[in-house]
């Protein structure tokens, strides 16, 4: 994928496999945030900020998530960066699944449960949530919605893409405390886990994504 300097995205072919890796990698992130929701120890800075619109207007995390999500592409297109499929394919399939996770959740009691069960349940629905991550971000066929916000006021800014990162990262953040959004412990964690799995384990995942089954037959 590359961004060109009047920030159109253009996404080249993908194979089969990309695509399967965008579609499992949001169910994942649907399925891991929404135990995290119900664990109760925190979610990402950014997922903290729905949770606490959720809170306070009644609407499902999942609603919140679509809104939202959809508010940023339009204002990152306003800015000049274009959404690509991936993109609207990723909020739209974890928006759905969060809610539905949830609504499992709600059923089987698991805000409910002992505080040792709902660590492990954290603790799977981290893993589940990273490892979606990672198979959205192998596959290359369109950043998120907020990433695509930031590399816009990045752009249009000229400030760097780190800078913009942490300043959105500090309001979603504090506005998600004082909203009364889902942070703790876990959302720290997650900050610290996230981009040293992205980092180690994004170089191995993606050459198997992107590989030609055909090059593999002909060798």
């Amino acid at each position: 994928m590359t961004l060109t300097r009047d920030m159109d995205v253009e996404i080249p072919y993908r194979s089969a496999r990309a695509w399967l890796s965008l579609v499992i990698g949001t169910v994942l992130v649907g399925i891991g945030l929404g135990f995290m929701i119900d664990a109760g120890f925190g979610v990402a800075p950014l997922d903290a900020f729905f949770t606490g619109i959720s809170y306070r207007t009644g609407l499902s995390v999942g609603v919140i998530l679509f809104l939202l999500s959809g508010l940023m592409v339009l204002l990152s297109w306003a800015l000049g960066l274009k959404p690509a499929v991936g993109t609207l394919v990723t909020f739209v399939g974890i928006a759905i699944l969060v809610d539905v996770t949830r609504l499992v959740g709600d059923a089987i009691g698991a805000p409910e449960w002992p505080i040792a069960v709902r660590v492990v349940w954290w603790v799977l629905g981290l893993v589940l949530f990273c490892s979606g991550v990672l198979g959205i971000f192998a596959c290359d066929l369109g950043a998120s919605p907020y990433d695509q916000l930031v590399r816009a006021i990045s752009f249009r800014t000229g400030r760097s893409l780190g800078f913009a990162r942490i300043v959105l990262d500090a309001i979603t953040l504090l506005t998600a405390i004082v909203l009364g959004g889902s942070w703790g412990i876990g959302t720290v964690i997650i900050l610290l886990v996230i981009p040293i799995a992205l980092n180690r384990l994004l170089p191995l995942v993606k050459p198997h994504v992107h590989r030609d089954p055909a090059h593999d037959r002909r060798a």
